[in-house]
C-alpha cells in the first residue's frame, strides 16, 4: 500500500467511524516501531460509563500494506480504582478482560471481527472512571512485538448534571410561585369595593 493507499485507508476508517458513532473519532497515536506502522483511534470524547470503540490500524513499515494476521491487545490503566470492563455484545461476547491482581490494569483483545472496517482491529470498552487513562496497544506478529502508548481522557457523563437539575430549578420555582401568589393577592384586593364615605352630620 503506497501513500495514496494509506490516505484512502484513513478515509475508509473515517467513514466507518462515522457509521458507528455520531461524534466520529480522532487519532490518539501514530508511531513506527520495528516492522510496523501503528495508528490508534478512539471516540473524540469518551464518556464515563459509555462504550468507547478503540480501533487500531497495523501496517507494514516498508510497504504500508495493512497487516491482517496480527495479535492486538489493549492494556488500559485507569486514573483511579475502576470498574472498567469490556462491553458485552447481544449475540456473543466482545472479548474478556484479564485483571492483574497486582495492579488495576486490564487487558482486552482487539480483533478484526469487531471492526466495521475489516482492515482494522477494534474493541469496545466501557470505562467507569473519569480522568486520564493510559492506553497501550501491544501488537504481535510471528516473532515481532511492539507496544504503542497514548493517553485517553474520559469525561464525566452528562446525566450527572441532569440529575442536579431538580435541585437547581427548585429554588427558582419557589421564588416564581411566591411572586405569582403576591400578584394574585394584589389583584384580588384591587377588585374589592371601596368603603362608603360616612355622610356629614347636620349642624345643630
Amino acid at each position: 500500500m503506497n501513500r495514496v493507499g494509506y490516505i484512502l485507508a484513513l478515509s475508509m476508517l473515517g467513514l466507518s467511524l462515522g457509521d458507528a458513532r455520531a461524534d466520529g473519532g480522532i487519532m490518539r497515536a501514530h508511531e513506527v516501531q520495528g516492522p510496523f506502522v501503528v495508528t490508534i483511534f478512539t471516540a473524540s470524547e469518551p464518556q464515563q460509563g459509555s462504550p468507547v470503540d478503540v480501533t487500531v490500524m497495523v501496517q507494514e513499515r516498508d510497504s504500508n500494506d495493512a497487516i491482517l494476521d496480527a495479535t492486538v491487545k489493549l492494556i488500559l490503566t485507569p486514573p483511579a480504582r475502576s470498574l472498567a470492563k469490556p462491553v458485552e455484545e447481544v449475540c456473543g461476547t466482545w472479548g474478556t478482560a484479564g485483571f492483574d491482581p497486582n495492579s488495576e490494569r486490564f487487558t482486552v483483545a482487539a480483533t478484526r471481527r469487531l471492526a466495521s472496517n475489516k482492515l482494522l482491529y477494534a474493541a469496545p470498552i466501557k470505562l467507569d472512571v473519569a480522568g486520564t487513562w493510559q492506553l497501550r496497544a501491544s501488537i504481535q506478529r510471528e516473532g515481532d512485538v511492539v507496544k504503542i502508548s497514548c493517553s485517553l481522557p474520559v469525561s464525566p457523563p452528562p446525566h450527572k448534571l441532569i440529575g442536579l437539575l431538580p435541585y437547581l430549578i427548585l429554588p427558582a420555582l419557589m421564588v416564581a410561585l411566591f411572586a405569582v401568589n403576591q400578584w394574585l393577592r394584589r389583584q384580588s384586593l384591587g377588585k374589592l369595593p371601596s368603603p362608603l364615605t360616612p355622610q356629614a352630620r347636620p349642624a345643630c
